[in-house]
């Protein structure tokens, strides 16, 4: 029996993804986007897990491209480029109401302060946030997904993750955990469905 519902952020319930960002700030600053997207994805989990500041996650992709770090738009972009899906926001807070749904994101410190100010937390239902820049640790290592089942309380085989990266969903399988991986909201309807999941 399902008890807890674990969403992704990102690429799913808010139309906004790390290509986004990339396409976004390279057909801007005519960078490279292969050698702008592996630069930046090898320095972005370090801010993701809360070991370097934002802004030193930026310092560093701008030194390598030789461009002003306002000019990377990190917070800014999320506000310009991030869009709240509507039926996923619907699927969300109907689900809120008949199980234990929580959040777990990668994400760093300032694009969680901008979805807050944003109003993001406060249009989806759940009952808590855990986002990778508090906990020291981020998806897909299974060390963060046996820390969300710990403070819920709940089995693996308890709990359904949701994330629209294949990698995240295969880190929750290996521990148990029913993964379901989203790419479009039919298409998780009906994966909920064969999970017994009803709203």
């Amino acid at each position: 029996m399902i008890k807890l519902i674990i969403f992704d952020i990102g690429g799913v319930i808010e139309d906004f993804a790390e290509e986004q960002y990339i396409d976004y700030i390279c057909t801007k600053l005519k960078l490279d986007k292969k050698e702008f997207r592996e630069e930046l994805l090898r320095i972005l989990p370090s801010a993701e897990e809360g070991r370097i500041s934002t802004r030193e996650m930026l310092q560093r992709v701008a030194i390598i491209f030789g461009i002003n770090i306002r000019k990377l738009e990190w917070s800014s972009s999320l506000v310009r480029l991030a869009k709240i899906n509507p039926r996923m926001e619907g699927l969300v807070n109907k689900l809120d109401e008949k199980y234990r749904l929580v959040l777990l994101t990668n994400v760093s410190k300032s694009r969680y302060m901008e979805n807050v100010r944003m109003g993001f937390f406060s249009r989806v239902r759940c009952d808590r946030v855990y986002a990778s820049c508090y906990l020291k640790m981020s998806k897909p290592g299974q060390e963060i997904y046996r820390y969300v089942l710990d403070r819920e309380g709940v089995k693996p085989q308890e709990a359904v993750f949701i994330d629209n990266l294949l990698i995240n969903v295969k880190g929750a399988r290996k521990i148990g955990i029913k993964g379901v991986h989203f790419v479009g909201y039919g298409k998780l309807v009906k994966d909920l469905r064969k999970l017994g999941i009803r709203w």
